[in-house]
């Protein structure tokens, strides 16, 4: 019983990164690039707000993308060039939150043809989120580039100021150092032989939320720990001594994925936050099909609670 995980898709992600590399070479290839460094024209250097990359704020932007912006798209080899006075950088979120536009700029030096013009470039250059496919409708907000980092930022301010979520974070963190999904018996993995990490306990979803009902219950702050199951898929619900509840698939919230054409298992930088979350619309539609086919479908089928004491 699962709902398929994501395997990230490298083949894609590499052909973005040589559609904009081709875009920024060519951008620079028709800047001045026999003209003299600003320092040697007797300009003053350019100044920019603390903080700034060349006047852009990049702290609205996850720390992939800003690392991509200083090494790759923008580093300043690129935005120094010679000839080039007042290097300018304008970054912002496009519409719909799935890409950043890029906007570069500089004022051609003294002493060379056009002096004292602004010349544009990587205008309509971008960084793009995640494909995000039609069958998402309204719920592709959930999908988008700005979206994860925003859920990013609210669960580490969660995980900061609210002991209880806290500590459902971190069994779950644990649970997923110590389980390694299945896929040699997941019956919807049909790709490479699976090469298994040694020293593993090896589970479909089943198994996850099985595994998480004890170990969600242990916690202080929690009375009840429900499984929920349909046809394909498994997952839990916690509810807090204070009421609230708390949705969590495990199995989902997991790092760990498999890569189709080796069969090797890989981790990514970060967790699905999107898995263990207070929003009920949020975790029962990041993955759209599962909104509308598994979810609708869903009973708890175990419940464990905690005793009251009186």
């Amino acid at each position: 019983m699962r709902r398929e995980k994501r395997a990230m898709s490298e083949k894609r992600f590499s052909f973005f990164a040589i559609l904009l590399a081709l875009l920024f070479a060519a951008c620079a290839s028709s800047r001045d690039a026999t003209a003299v460094p600003e320092k040697q024209a007797g300009a003053k250097p350019a100044t920019y707000p603390t903080g700034t990359w060349y006047g852009a704020d990049l702290s609205d932007f996850p720390p992939k993308v800003v690392e991509w912006i200083k090494t790759k798209g923008f580093p300043k080899s690129k935005m120094e060039i010679q000839g080039a006075l007042n290097p300018r950088l304008k970054a912002e979120w496009g519409e719909g939150g799935n890409f950043i536009a890029f906007e570069a700029s500089y004022t051609v030096a003294p002493g060379y043809q056009g002096a004292g013009s602004v010349v544009t470039w990587a205008s309509g250059s971008r960084y793009p989120g995640p494909v995000i496919g039609p069958e998402y409708g309204e719920y592709a907000k959930y999908r988008t580039l700005r979206y994860k980092w925003e859920l990013k930022k609210e669960s580490d301010r969660l995980y900061k100021t609210d002991p209880a979520y806290r500590a459902v974070i971190n069994v779950a963190k644990q649970m997923c150092k110590e389980i390694e999904y299945d896929w040699a018996n997941f019956s919807g993995y049909r790709a490479a032989p699976v090469i298994r990490t040694p020293g593993m306990v090896y589970y479909v979803c089943d198994g996850y939320a099985d595994a998480a009902m004890e170990r969600l219950l242990s916690i202080d702050y929690v009375q009840t720990v429900e499984k929920w199951s349909s046809e394909s898929h498994a997952w839990n619900n916690v509810i807090f001594k204070d009421g609230r509840r708390l949705y969590v698939d495990v199995t989902w919230f997991d790092n760990e994925h498999i890569n189709h054409d080796t069969g090797r298992i890989y981790e990514t930088d970060d967790y699905d936050w999107e898995n263990i979350t207070f929003n009920r619309d949020l975790f029962e539609h990041s993955n759209v099909g599962y909104g509308t086919k598994v979810f609708p479908h869903a009973s708890p089928q175990r419940r464990l609670a905690r005793s009251v004491s009186k």
